[in-house]
């Protein structure tokens, strides 16, 4: 059902006639377009809807008075900043009200205590230039820093980085959460005072409620302001290059400098993170997705399949790309003694040292590499692990052995296991498998191969970070936890009974299976009729 005039006429009061929009043509515009992360995907086809009504808050208060006229006129509503996760986050039912958060993008930095306070609309790029001004820096995104910081410390929040910066979760301090019913809830240090320095507060700690491990795509409400862990960085600048979207960061190589290394196999790949980790040394450390190399010498789409085109299963099977990050954090003899530690570790392992660009084009800084995605139009990783490292390497290995079964659509990548890295100083792994296909051709396959990810990790009892708004959460909820699904279920009834904040998640994907008649043959587990919830 549209939104009632009288129901429009009281969001509009809310916040003012030009932040407020009805408009099918404008409103079309929110609706996840060609291309880029997660965008033609049959999940993105069966679920997305365009926003019945776009509107644009510019304060907490506006948005808690949002949200009450929602619960008021039964009125679906979908929180959203930059559309990074391109069909999840956007409406999944007819005539929902987009609330676009682009307006909220106050800042303020602390740099006695190393923190800052930004808005659900400030980007990452912005926040970066501003902890780089000072001395500082921040995690950005493995996808680049066009994301909104808010958002991707509440749905993912971790990249190569990692291995030197505690995991997101560690990294969120004082935040304002609007609930589903529009209470404002005020979490750490804030639930005290207004000095948001610390995130744990008195009493449980409620950063579940935002995130979990992974993220539950703001279906228990809107963080509207959050203040983030700053770490302290080296003095040299970083020189911006070239014209977008071919633009890169110069880096000072006395002080930051990335270095690829060629390894004997992947068990060198890890046995050498694991040292680098036992001597406490890199900003990050990864193993590199071999068609990775392409996508970077590459200026175009054809360009990338000649250069792609002449690899095979024997070439990829006996190249092993290990990149490293150094960092002189406090000198540039700190520099030297790493990069002294590292030769040592990779030369006694059999590695050996290969000519690299002394540029960064998207973990840093950049707000325009989402580019590098596009080589075949589409992309998606089907799972990201945080374990440990020797549940990270087989996890890869496995998932390539399956994706030959789904290519094409996919993207043939000869057995390629992904990608993989050390998190905080080797005390946790990370995999993740990468997929590509063409969304002009069939994308059955890519939906089918999502799906069977999920029965792998119960099969082979692989842990998977993918809980909630990514999977089927009766598949596998009954096999994490136990009974995942019931606790995360009770809690979203107890928040939101009448599922007005971002209906159906956490029950989307179940619901895609269901009305995906290419998916149905695949469905082998027990759920319920969904018509029984709101």
């Amino acid at each position: 059902m549209a939104i009632s005039k009288e129901a429009y006429c009281v969001l509009e009061s809310v916040v003012g006639t030009g932040y407020i929009t009805n408009d099918p043509v404008l409103c079309e515009g929110y609706r996840s377009g060609p291309g880029g992360y997660e965008s033609s995907t049959g999940y993105e086809k069966v679920m997305t809807r365009i926003p019945g009504c776009v509107i644009m808050p510019r304060t907490t208060e506006e948005v808690q008075k949002i949200v009450r006229v929602c619960i008021r006129y039964k009125i679906p509503y979908v929180p959203y900043s930059t559309g990074f996760y391109g069909p999840r986050s956007h409406p999944h039912v007819e005539d929902a009200l987009l609330i676009d958060m682009k307006r909220m993008d106050d800042f303020e930095i602390d740099e006695k205590h190393l923190y800052a306070v930004v808005g659900t609309g400030v980007i990452y790029s912005q926040l970066q230039q501003e902890a780089l001004d000072r001395g500082c820096y921040v995690v950005v995104g493995g996808g680049g820093a066009q994301a909104s910081v808010v958002a991707n410390l509440i749905g993912d929040g971790w990249s190569p980085l990692s291995h030197r910066i505690g995991l997101p979760h560690r990294r969120i301090l004082g935040t304002e959460l609007v609930l589903p019913d529009g209470e404002l809830v005020r979490m750490g240090s804030l639930a005290l005072q207004d000095d948001p320095f610390w995130g744990d507060g008195i009493g449980p700690d409620l950063r579940g409620l935002l995130r979990g491990f992974t993220g539950h795509r703001g279906f228990l409400g809107i963080v509207t302001k959050m203040a983030v862990k700053l770490l302290p960085f080296q003095p040299e600048k970083l020189e911006p290059t070239g014209i977008s979207p071919q633009t890169t960061l110069q880096l000072p190589e006395k002080r930051v400098k990335w270095i690829n290394f060629t390894m004997p196999d992947k068990d060198s790949m890890a046995k050498a993170m694991f040292e680098m980790s036992k001597a406490e040394i890199g900003g990050a450390v990864t193993k590199v997705p071999v068609f990775w190399r392409a996508i970077a010498k590459a200026g175009s789409k054809e360009e990338f399949w000649e250069l792609w085109s002449k690899e095979n299963e024997e070439s990829i099977r006996n190249f092993h790309l290990l990149r490293v990050l150094l960092i002189g954090f406090a000198s540039e003899a700190q520099m030297e003694y790493e990069e002294r530690v590292l030769t040592d570790i990779i030369t006694e392992l059999g590695g050996e040292a290969r000519r690299t660009r002394p540029t960064d084009e998207s973990w840093i800084k950049n707000a325009d590499s989402a580019g590098m995605w596009l080589m075949c139009g589409g992309y998606v990783s089907v799972d990201y692990v945080i374990e440990t490292l020797e549940h990270a390497i087989p996890h890869g290995v496995n998932y390539a052995a399956l994706k030959k079964n789904f290519t094409p659509p996919l993207m043939p990548d000869y057995g390629d296991p992904g990608w993989f890295q050390s998190f905080e100083l080797g005390h946790q792994g990370y995999s993740e498998f990468l997929v590509y296909w063409d969304p002009g051709e069939n994308t059955d396959g890519v939906d089918h191969f999502y799906l069977e990810t999920s029965k792998e990790n119960i099969r082979k009892r692989f842990y998977t970070s993918l809980l909630g708004a990514h999977q089927p959460i009766y598949l596998t909820g009954p096999a994490y936890g136990p009974n995942y699904h019931k606790w995360l279920l009770a809690i979203k009834d107890e928040f939101d009974p009448g599922y007005i904040c971002h209906p159906p998640v956490p029950l989307a994907h179940d619901h895609f299976v269901q009305r995906a008649e290419w998916m149905k043959p695949m469905k082998d587990w027990e759920s319920p009729d969904f018509t029984s919830r709101p």
